[in-house]
């Protein structure tokens, strides 16, 4: 452990010269999350050290909870540092012997593979070295399966510091890397007294016993926005950007595609037919100016329309383009005009600008009651319990990517759950209704996604977000075998059970809202056989509409069995699950 400043170095010569204990025993409520009432019980020892040979002093602030430990390091004034610039986190998470670790892989903004390695072979690089065009893994969590438990590297409140990597050191542990200051300027610019990120290890006997933690979010800096009443979770269909194809617009196709006023009003017309609550407009609705739409979409129009069918509106915007003209005028044009939120992007960083640029938006947009949701984002440090405007980010390698390639497989979206999911909300974009075998998947447009319908249907529940952006388009969800699923579709819960699940292999959760229950479950590449105990269940009889893989979906994804049967809670369930397979299933009392 130790930080590095240009003109002082903390923990390399040290002694133990207090400690103060504390605890603390309560609970805080997260209307946004997978559980309403979220515990928060730990014991905390803070220390403070004092280098040999001199007066400085610094702190050392340590917590154990149920699922896991935390330390952050704390400069008083008594470190004599005063205006400091943070050159280098000396920490090192080392372990005993060479397990087998998950680390995500080459991404500026944690859009990125979590690929199976050892911790040795995880690189020794840097974020500079990775800046200079060499390969840089090391985009956290690190997901790391010990002989008697699963742990889990991430971090928590980060505010107004640099983003943390992780790089490897060629045996057994990972050494800290922080994202550098665009200015060139060291890591960190800052004076005491300050106190860095939590360093988070998130532990489960079981990969599984990892996912229903809310370890990141609690360790953060409480709400700081007061009355957050008008921040509203639900499900928001797209544009046609995400198909690639607008037949309102058929000269702008793939990665150009955009809507225009007639095809938002059919996403509109269909997100109320569904009883969801949103739109998103995405990009290509403005040229330079944020205040002033191009031609082919008429914002006042349908922020009308909307409305008189019951549904808001989320509006994109390049970061740099709201930079420019300034979080005022931009976040106060798109409330005049009416919208609910609006979805930011390519940040592309988490350096310590980019981090106050983080919070000085959402604080910004909170003025005007805009919700956001930040795309080109780096990984969640517990920001939207701090800010819960924050609705969603992405930070992910989501549906996106069927539409740029081969990456979103099976494989990696039954890992997300076990890596980039246990940090936070996940604006993952699920939802494709063409969908096809990885064999016969091909980049085109409309664009298709890799494994069976059901396996969509699951991961609207399985990626928890309190915005759920749909991506597919009205003509392929209408009277489609599965859509009745999507309808009025929960996205904040009360309650989450983690059924079972194994890093690449499969996962199965169930989550309740109200008096309803959701049940879902995906594989990776090979057909599964489960048993789903239903013992979460009250007492009493309960109906199952299941959604499940057909037999015929091993020749076409899209086919889907619809089925309703009684159940209660002694029963247990047997669910198969097709190669790249998935089960969706809504449990009501009767």
């Amino acid at each position: 452990m130790g930080l590095q400043f240009k003109n002082a170095e903390l923990g390399a010569d040290t002694l133990i010269v207090s400690m103060q204990k504390l605890q603390h025993k309560g609970t805080w409520e997260n209307p946004f999350g997978k559980s309403r009432v979220v515990s928060d019980h730990w014991n905390q020892a803070r220390f403070t050290l004092q280098e040999k040979g001199t007066n400085r002093q610094f702190g050392l602030i340590v917590r154990a909870y149920n699922d896991g430990v935390a330390f952050r390091y704390d400069l008083p004034l008594a470190s004599g540092l005063g205006n400091f610039v943070l050159t280098k986190e000396l920490t090192e998470f080392c372990f005993a012997d060479d397990d087998r670790s998950w680390l995500g892989n080459e991404s500026s903004c944690a859009e990125c593979q979590y690929p199976a390695t050892k911790l040795s072979k995880i690189p020794m690089t840097t974020p500079d070295q990775w800046r200079r065009g060499q390969p840089y893994w090391g985009v956290l969590p690190l997901v790391t399966q010990t002989p008697s438990c699963t742990v889990a590297v991430a971090e928590s409140d980060l505010l107004d510091w640099a983003g943390m990597f992780l790089s490897g050191t060629g045996g057994t542990g990972v050494t800290a890397s922080l994202a550098s200051r665009t200015d060139g300027n060291g890591l960190v610019v800052s004076s005491v007294p300050r106190q860095s990120p939590w360093r988070v290890l998130m532990i489960g006997r079981k990969s599984a016993d990892l996912l229903n933690s809310n370890f990141v979010a609690t360790l953060a800096t409480p709400n700081e926005l007061g009355d957050v009443s008008w921040v509203k979770p639900g499900v928001s269909s797209w544009d046609p950007w995400w198909t690639g194809v607008n037949p309102h617009l058929p000269q702008y196709t793939g990665l150009d595609a955009r809507g225009d006023t007639a095809a938002d009003k059919e996403y509109i017309d269909f997100a109320s037919e569904m009883g969801w609550s949103y739109q998103l407009v995405d990009w290509r609705w403005y040229q330079d100016d944020l205040t002033q739409p191009l031609p082919h979409i008429n914002i006042p129009e349908l922020v009308s329309y909307a409305g008189n069918k019951g549904i808001r509106l989320f509006l994109w915007m390049h970061s740099n383009d709201v930079t420019r003209e300034g979080f005022d005028k931009v976040f106060s044009k798109a409330a005049s005009w009416g919208f609910a939120g609006v979805k930011i992007d390519f940040m592309n960083s988490d350096s310590q600008e980019t981090v106050q640029w983080y919070v000085a938006a959402l604080k910004a947009a909170a003025k005007y009651q805009l919700m956001v949701d930040f795309h080109g984002a780096y990984k969640p440090t517990g920001l939207s319990r701090t800010y819960p405007n924050l609705i969603t980010q992405e930070g992910v390698l989501g549906n996106e990517y069927n539409k740029l390639g081969y990456l979103c497989t099976p494989e990696h979206t039954v890992t997300l759950p076990f890596t980039r999911g246990l940090l936070g909300p996940m604006d993952f974009t699920p939802g494709g209704f063409l969908n096809r075998s990885p064999s016969d998947f091909k980049v085109t447009f409309p664009a298709e996604v890799m494994g069976t319908r059901a396996r969509q249907l699951a991961m609207t529940v399985i990626y928890q977000s309190p915005l759920l952006v749909m991506c597919d388009s009205p003509a392929n969800y209408s009277h489609q075998p599965g859509v009745e699923f999507l309808r009025a579709l929960p996205t904040a819960w009360d309650e989450t059970v983690i059924l079972g699940g194994d890093i690449g292999q499969y996962v199965a959760v169930a989550r309740r809202s109200g008096n309803r229950w959701y049940l879902t479950a995906m594989n990776g590449d090979t057909m599964s056989h489960i048993t789903l105990p239903l013992n979460f269940l009250g007492k009493g009889k309960w109906r199952l509409d299941s959604f499940a893989d057909s037999l015929e979906a091993n020749a076409q994804a899209t086919a889907i069995n619809e089925i309703t049967t009684p159940v209660n809670s002694k029963m247990l369930l047997p669910v198969t699950l097709l190669p790249a397979g998935g089960y969706a299933a809504i449990l009501s009392k009767k």
